[in-house]
């Protein structure tokens, strides 16, 4: 397999996975978003092992941040992007934790 499939199918799982999760919390019962995106944080950081990690994590967590905005929006149709963004980076645990200054 290549690096263009291998990157295609980690991409296909990790979404995968995403939606699973995001899914899973939209049915409930609702686990509190402190709980929930170190959950996915999780998952995500796992890719970031992988030969082609750079490339595969970087869209998995654009992709985690799309979902995640959408949730706000249809809580708060008003809160914006940055704000949604800066929401979930203070829940996380990792290197990609908002820093707080």
């Amino acid at each position: 397999m290549c690096c263009n499939e291998d990157k295609g199918l980690l991409l296909t799982l990790g979404k995968t996975q995403i939606d699973a999760m995001f899914s899973r919390q939209e049915k409930g019962p609702v686990i509190d978003d402190s709980e929930f995106m170190p959950l996915v944080e999780v998952v995500l950081t796992a890719f970031e092992t992988t030969d082609i990690a750079d490339e595969v994590a970087d869209e998995l967590w654009e992709y985690t941040f799309d979902l995640y905005d959408k949730a706000c929006k249809e809580a708060e149709p008003d809160s914006p992007s940055k704000e949604n963004w800066q929401l979930m980076q203070s829940y996380l645990l990792g290197e990609r934790r908002l820093k707080r200054h």
